[in-house]
């Protein structure tokens, strides 16, 4: 097994398994708190069931201590008592099995009473979650209950001399009866009356233990397979880390071991040490790989002699590609920016604020590629472009860039010449000549449209593997405007370059034109120089000096 293959399963495993461990202690961590509900729930029922037993003992006690003593707090307490467990009052904190012991005991102050946050015995016990069987239980304890409180009220009015009307109120008025009153909470119908309010109370009891239990039962089985897969999965997490550090230990460490002794032994200059380690799995491939690399050293020492006398030889070869390198880098930039890369210049962006930009283009090109055919269009060009290329030579221009049938250059960039712009008026008056001349030698007539402006402009290289001198910015734009609202074999001019070229040469006034993106420019056609004029006669004698 491959080390990349076996750390790829041993990772997928353990992951796997601490996912599964995590996902396990989830589930036990539900299944916990779902034991703790159940038991919040239970306890809740019981003190309930309890509250509803006691308060039925309670109201007993109070009867037969009113009827004995007359003692007005006893009705008080009994009627409490009922209100609390009908919801018409709420509990008092701390409500439970002896709180009537404490009051009557006075170890804690009697309740003070409020209807606020009242909520009936039979709701609270809703709310515990009892089944409708546990509810009806509860239900009938609490009827048999109320019937019993209505024993207790007649003995409580007779011991006040209060008796019942025909409609069942106690209006009719009489001499207090005790001792009927005491009869009627002490003869045998009372507690009979008194035990059958017990037995549903039991019953609902033995219900709620039984469902308590079921739910317990259940919730412990589940608990205890989430144990044991847990355990599972632990175990297997363990012997998947012994198996791994036993793989590691005795398929690749002590393999790896020897390998290393076998490479110090190499780089100790013992070239005919083998690794001695093989197999299928990075080791053994690196172990062929240093067995390999042993005999090609072996036989390269052997022509280490050999290759310095060559690259003695081909140093002077080098030194020639390389000045055919810096020729060649000459010829796609500029002189002075082939240098400053070579410098080790990174980031060339200049700024020149006055320049002149010339476009250059062949009109109706589309149509003439298409009658020429590839092979005749590429040829036509190459001539053409070839002969302007020689005209920026001569006129000390710098040509930026062709595309397609466009021809861009520019004069003052990078040589900061003051006569840029003479320079590139004398060059596209020669253009023009040299297509003249071209097309009379050319099976269809050939005619050129010239733009240009003069302005700042920003220059720079870009590129990483194949370098392009370019210029940016309003100046480039205008100058391609002018180029493209042009006329066939005239030279479209801005207003700037005729304030600057006015005094030598002449002009015919082109009106007003809508260029694109910049509205409305006054501009002039370029149509001769003025004879007799000095930067012109300069230009003249630099270009003769030239060739």
């Amino acid at each position: 097994m491959r080390l990349r293959h076996f750390f790829i399963l041993f990772f997928t495993l353990a992951i796997a398994l601490a996912g599964a461990n995590l996902y396990i202690g989830v589930l036990l961590e539900e299944v916990q708190n779902e034991l703790e509900a159940e038991q919040a729930r239970y306890f809740q029922t019981y003190k309930l069931a309890e509250e509803l037993r006691a308060s039925s003992e309670y109201l007993t006690r109070f009867a037969r201590k009113f009827v004995v003593t007359k003692d007005a707090s006893r009705l008080q307490y009994y009627q409490d008592i009922l209100d609390i467990r009908d919801g018409k009052v709420a509990a008092p904190p701390d409500y439970s099995s002896v709180y009537w012991d404490l009051v009557t005991g006075n170890l804690i102050p009697e309740p003070k009473l409020s209807a606020r946050g009242a909520q009936s015995l039979e709701d609270r016990l809703l709310q515990t979650g009892i089944t409708a069987r546990e509810f009806n239980l509860l239900k009938e304890a609490k009827i048999r209950s109320d019937k019993l409180a209505g024993l207790e009220l007649r003995a409580m009015h007779a011991a006040r001399g209060e008796f019942q009307d025909d409609e069942g109120n106690y209006t009719r008025r009489g001499a207090p009866d005790q001792a009927t009153a005491i009869r009627i909470l002490n003869d045998e119908n009372y507690s009979k009356a008194k035990a059958g309010i017990m037995k549903p109370v039991a019953d609902f009891m033995g219900a709620v233990d039984s469902r308590h239990k079921t739910t317990l039962s259940a919730l412990n089985a589940r608990s205890d397979e989430l144990v044991r897969a847990n355990t599972i999965v632990a175990v297997l997490f363990v012997v998947s880390i012994v198996v791994a550090i036993a793989v590691l230990v005795f398929h690749f460490m002590r393999r790896g071991a020897k390998l290393m002794a076998a490479v110090e032994m190499i780089g100790g200059g013992a070239l005919t040490q083998k690794a001695g380690v093989s197999g299928s799995d990075e080791i053994g491939m690196l172990g062929d790989a240093i067995d390999m690399m042993t005999e090609r050293l072996h036989m390269a020492f052997g022509r280490l002699e050999e290759k310095v006398r060559k690259v003695e030889e081909t140093s002077s070869e080098l030194q020639q590609e390389r000045d055919r390198s810096d020729k060649l880098l000459r010829n796609i930039l500029p002189a002075v920016i082939a240098e400053r890369l070579q410098n080790g210049e990174k980031m060339i962006a200049d700024t020149y604020p006055e320049v002149t930009v010339l476009f250059a283009d062949i009109v109706g090109f589309t149509s003439v590629a298409a009658k020429l055919g590839p092979y005749e269009t590429v040829r036509m060009l190459n001539d053409i472009f070839g002969r302007f290329d020689e005209l920026v030579e001569s006129y000390h221009l710098e040509k930026i860039k062709t595309i397609g049938d466009c021809y861009m250059v520019v004069g003052g960039v990078p040589d900061r010449t003051p006569l840029h712009c003479q320079r590139i008026a004398q060059f596209a008056l020669d253009a023009i000549k040299t297509i003249d001349a071209y097309s009379k030698n050319f099976p269809m007539p050939l005619q050129i449209r010239i733009g240009v402006h003069t302005g700042t402009v920003v220059a720079g290289v870009v590129g990483k593997r194949k370098f392009s001198y370019d210029l940016w910015g309003e100046v480039v734009n205008m100058a391609s405007r002018y180029q493209s609202t042009g006329r066939p074999n005239k030279i479209h001019v801005s207003d700037a370059v005729h304030l600057r070229l006015a005094d030598d040469f002449a002009f015919e006034d082109a009106g007003v034109v809508e260029l694109k993106g910049h509205g409305a420019e006054h501009c002039w056609f370029l149509t001769g120089e003025k004879a007799a004029s000095a930067e012109v006669i300069e230009l003249r004698q630099r270009r003769a000096g030239s060739e």
